[in-house]
């Protein structure tokens, strides 16, 4: 269980400097060659780089962004691991008053590179979105 705890944990830390925007660390999770793909929108990110502006891009159509994970579904194979979970981001578009939820499936693979998980690949599969219009509120 140690190595899905560290897997979880590397997960865990995506969604959470993710949806802080606190890039650096989140691209550290990555390997330099990684792939990131989103089929039903017909889009493959290859390499850091490409990934990079594809987040940055992304949340900034956004004023806020927080991603919640599902404990994962983890198969460990020696130093490579698919890892399935299920995701839910919420947040405000930029400039709108106006909410969103998207709700989807993650299968990830990852690789154990000097003794840390990072991912090789992140598929995301989207199952759903919803926009609504927001009530102004306190600001944080």
């Amino acid at each position: 269980m140690e190595e899905e705890f560290a897997i979880q944990k590397v997960i865990n830390t995506y969604s959470q400097y993710a949806s802080l925007g606190e890039w650096d660390t989140v691209l550290a999770l990555f390997l330099p060659d990684a792939v990131w793909s989103i089929p039903h929108l017909d889009a493959k990110l290859e390499g850091r780089d490409a990934i990079a502006g594809a987040l940055k891009a992304f949340i900034g159509e956004m004023d806020y962004v927080l991603q919640h994970n599902s404990p994962a579904l983890i198969e460990v194979d020696g130093t490579t691991a698919i890892a399935r979970s299920g995701i839910r981001e919420c947040g405000k578009s930029a400039g709108k008053d106006e909410g969103f939820e998207y709700f989807g499936i993650y299968v990830d693979t990852l690789e154990k590179v000097s003794g840390e998980w990072t991912f090789k690949e992140r598929v995301f599969r989207g199952l759903g979105s919803s926009y609504f219009p927001l009530l102004r509120g306190e600001k944080h």
